[in-house]
């Protein structure tokens, strides 16, 4: 009987060291699913992320397009909020367009950028070799163009007609004022005389310039003059903020005038594609897209600003439409959106309150 209890005791012994193993492996299979769970997670985070956009959106009357990405392109996500044309019944979404505004004075920086890389010009280039006609143009550089330091100023007034590509510069030429004072000014008219001097090397229009060097190198689908538009894609009505879709006039006239600093439509995805192809060589190389960017040594340079923490943002406002830009200098953090009915708070704080989304 002793001999068979002793032999029981480690049976017993043997029996709990196994229950401990399978135990263990237990566990481990089940940290093993918690880890494969994990790996989901970016799904669950976008998921996440455009719910509290559009919980935003919403709290802020806002009416267009968000596009979010905390992962370059392939993981972007765009929300759609409200009607584009509310009297016809037409949702904002993937086929709608917007007026660029401001957002396009990068656009042309970039084809800048890319005439310097060529030789066709440089950064210390004089306007007076395009421009001999404007006060001071001997001392103003295409540099100082770029950056907003001219000493150009210039109004934003409606013509009395709608203006030709053509007719545009010259409206610019009649309308602008050089004071000889480099600090830095914000103006439309920099960037209508840098469109200008496109037309003026390459011999071709700027809206050429826009197919040949921009939509077609990164095939764009919704980058176009309002007025070329294709059947399938619709421009969105502007509507007052805080309203129930009370539209605003359109003034064609005003939009006319501001070639190469806002007279094209866009939507969130398009514009997201060219400030990528600013710096993935498609549009620009990084060093070509560093250059545009004035080394990052200045807050405002080639159609954006640069912030301390490495961020970039460009902010456009037409017409009662809002467009705005904020990512990472290397576009891997972004948020783009483009609105038919403005947020009714300050667009910089929406458009922070957005991007934080995804930083």
């Amino acid at each position: 009987m002793m001999r068979l209890s002793k032999l029981n005791r480690r049976f017993l012994i043997i029996s709990i060291k196994l229950i401990k193993q399978v135990s263990l492996l237990s566990l481990s299979l089940t940290l093993f699913a918690t880890a494969i769970n994990v790996v989901k997670m970016p799904d669950a985070q976008a998921s996440s992320v455009t719910s509290q956009a559009k919980v935003l959106a919403k709290k802020y009357h806002f009416k267009g397009q968000i596009m979010l990405t905390k992962n370059y392109a392939g993981k972007a996500e765009t929300i759609y909020v409200g009607d584009a044309n509310h009297k016809k019944g037409l949702k904002n979404n993937k086929n709608t367009i917007y007026p660029t505004a401001s957002l396009q004075k990068a656009i042309t920086g970039a084809m800048i950028e890319q005439l310097v890389a060529k030789h066709k010009l440089s950064m210390t280039t004089k306007l007076s070799k395009y421009y001999p006609q404007v006060k001071n143009s001997q001392s103003i550089t295409i540099r100082q163009l770029l950056d907003h330091t001219s000493g150009i100023y210039m109004a934003e007034t409606a013509p009395s007609s709608v203006l030709t590509e053509q007719q545009a510069y010259r409206y610019t030429l009649t309308h602008l004022t050089s004071t000889g004072n480099h600090a830095y000014h914000y103006t439309n008219a920099n960037y209508t005389l840098l469109a200008g001097i496109i037309t003026k090397i390459t011999k071709k229009s700027y809206a050429h310039n826009i197919q040949t060097r921009i939509v077609k190198p990164l095939k764009l689908t919704h980058t176009t003059d309002k007025y070329q538009a294709s059947d399938n894609l619709v421009a969105a009505v502007s509507y007052r903020a805080g309203t129930t879709y009370q539209a605003r006039a359109y003034e064609k006239r005003l939009f006319s005038s501001l070639v190469g600093a806002g007279n094209l439509y866009t939507n969130a995805h398009d514009y997201y594609k060219i400030i990528c192809g600013m710096r993935n060589g498609k549009v620009l190389t990084r060093s070509q897209y560093t250059q545009l960017r004035h080394n990052y040594q200045v807050s405002y340079a080639g159609g954006m600003y640069r912030y301390a923490d490495g961020t970039k943002s460009n902010h456009g406002a037409d017409n009662g439409y809002d467009s705005y830009m904020y990512a990472t200098e290397g576009n891997q953090h972004a948020m783009v959106y483009f609105a038919n009915q403005r947020s009714t708070i300050d667009a910089n704080t929406f458009a922070a309150k957005l991007y934080a989304l995804v930083r």
